[in-house]
């Protein structure tokens, strides 16, 4: 491995993790990791608030959940298209298989994850579909051939317990919801749009790969959106377009504080969106938080801060 214009052996680097963390903070400055971090959290936020706004456009103002999220998806393809104009840069689109794969997976998981919302809060749906740490590490050894480490493996078991405890009730597996399964289905869908991103990265630009959710996501909800109707009132317009630029603000957030911090810090922080979540829940849609649900959701949310630390490779013990 090269760090400047000297070169630092491996065998070092796997011996001494003190070496690491002195490369990590030499590459990225304080200021930088702040930055990075702040947009991070500002992110969150803003997904948050999106959340909380698809809820009170279903909940309050009675509009279709397939409106919405057909809204998000189209300002979000507006947005791309605006920015690809003003930066006189079309889109280019390279690795075609994986931008669809990229495209139909995370525009189910996001349709998926606002019906959700309009079901059983904003607080359940975004435990379930921000556990997609999990479900990538598991199809991470189908897709990449990735090996599974034990520390993944127990975090895997121990959040696997926690949604027990949040999808299953007291009475036991026959009183389950369907919805809670279809919830957390959304995680298994973005775990998989997240590995698609993970390759995409090698060849493909942010606008490319954020527009193929938009397209696909489209595509999948046009028709249902169609049965509720487009007449409602002028202030479910404005939540309409709050939601899909808050979506792409958020996204755009993300996509540009990666460039100041690392994958790791970057999934950390971006589980400050389910927190927040079950806060706005709890305090403004009075959303009912159990005490077994909130452990479930305490235990979900550390092992996922756990898998998405990168883990050393069983099979990188050797040199080279």
């Amino acid at each position: 491995m090269e760090f400047g214009s000297e070169r630092i052996p491996r065998s070092v680097l796997r011996k001494d993790s003190v070496v690491k963390f002195g490369m990590s903070c030499m590459k990225t400055s304080p200021s930088q990791a702040l930055k990075g971090a702040l947009w991070m959290i500002s992110s969150a936020v803003f997904f948050s608030l999106m959340s909380l706004l698809v809820r009170i456009a279903s909940q309050v103002q009675g509009i279709n959940t397939w409106i919405t999220t057909e809204f998000r998806f189209l300002i979000g393809i507006a947005v791309v298209l605006a920015i690809s104009a003003w930066k006189h840069d079309p889109l280019r689109f390279v690795n075609r298989r994986w931008l669809i794969s990229r495209g139909l997976f995370g525009g189910a998981a996001v349709s998926i994850y606002f019906y959700s919302i309009a079901e059983i809060g904003i607080a359940k749906a975004a435990i379930f579909t921000y556990s997609y740490p999990l479900w990538a590490g598991l199809l991470a050894p189908l897709l990449f051939r990735e090996r599974i480490n034990l520390g993944v493996w127990a975090a895997i078991v121990a959040a696997f317990g926690g949604l027990y405890l949040i999808i299953v009730p007291p009475e036991g597996l026959g009183s389950t919801s369907w919805m809670d399964l279809l919830g957390l289905s959304s995680g298994l869908l973005t775990g998989w749009a997240i590995l698609s991103i993970k390759k995409l990265h090698e060849t493909d630009t942010s606008r490319a790969i954020f527009f193929s959710q938009c397209f696909f996501g489209l595509i999948i909800v046009v028709i249902p959106a169609q049965s509720g109707g487009y007449s409602f009132p002028a202030m479910g317009w404005i939540t309409l377009l709050a939601v899909g630029l808050l979506a792409a603000v958020a996204q755009l957030q993300m996509t540009y504080a990666y460039k100041f911090i690392g994958a790791t810090e970057g999934s950390l922080l971006s589980m400050l969106t389910p927190v927040l979540n079950v806060v706005l829940g709890l305090f403004f849609l009075h959303e009912p938080v159990t005490t077994r649900s909130l452990i479930g959701c305490i235990i979900v949310l550390a092992s996922c801060a756990y898998a998405s630390v990168p883990q050393q490779n069983p099979q990188s013990g050797g040199g080279g």
